[in-house]
């Protein structure tokens, strides 16, 4: 499988991200990310009602096998 090679400038980096949601807690406790959210309702919203409860792990949803993926499908920029 080829690897893909990305430049600086093409990154899309979950922290500026729309719909990204730091943990503050675990950042000031533990000096983590591991539980900043994505909270996108694509990847995180029931697709019943449409609403966002809680998000998902935005480390788990950029993993290949995670809805947005290492390319960031779902990335939107900051306004």
């Amino acid at each position: 499988m080829p690897t893909q090679v990305f430049e600086m400038t093409d990154l899309k980096l979950c922290k500026d991200c729309k719909w990204y949601k730091k943990d503050w807690f675990e950042h000031l406790t533990y000096g983590g990310d591991r539980f900043d959210m994505c909270r996108n309702p694509v990847v995180s919203g029931n697709l019943v009602t449409g609403k966002v409860k809680g998000g998902r792990f935005c480390d788990m949803m950029r993993l290949s096998y995670g809805r947005c993926g290492e390319e960031g499908k779902y990335w939107e920029a900051r306004k």
